[in-house]
């Protein structure tokens, strides 16, 4: 298992587990319907603390400190 932010562009995961405030991840993921089991992919990881992730049709930006807290 790794943390989403170490994926590299264009690769496509499960979501195994996500880690963090209640409140802080239902904002970020479970209110686009991400969660674990979910397939995403990576659109860009610039390595800089800022990631582009895609479910489906929908596009979500996200800082390090939540991507960290996603295992794939």
């Amino acid at each position: 298992m790794q943390s989403l932010t170490e994926m590299p562009d264009n690769a496509i995961c499960t979501i195994k587990w996500m880690l963090g405030l209640p409140e802080e991840m239902d904002q970020a993921l479970r209110s686009w319907e991400i969660h674990p089991g979910s397939e995403i992919r990576v659109i860009q990881n610039n390595g800089d603390g800022l990631m582009i992730i895609g479910s489906g049709a929908r596009r979500i930006a996200m800082n390090a400190e939540t991507t960290d807290h996603i295992r794939v």
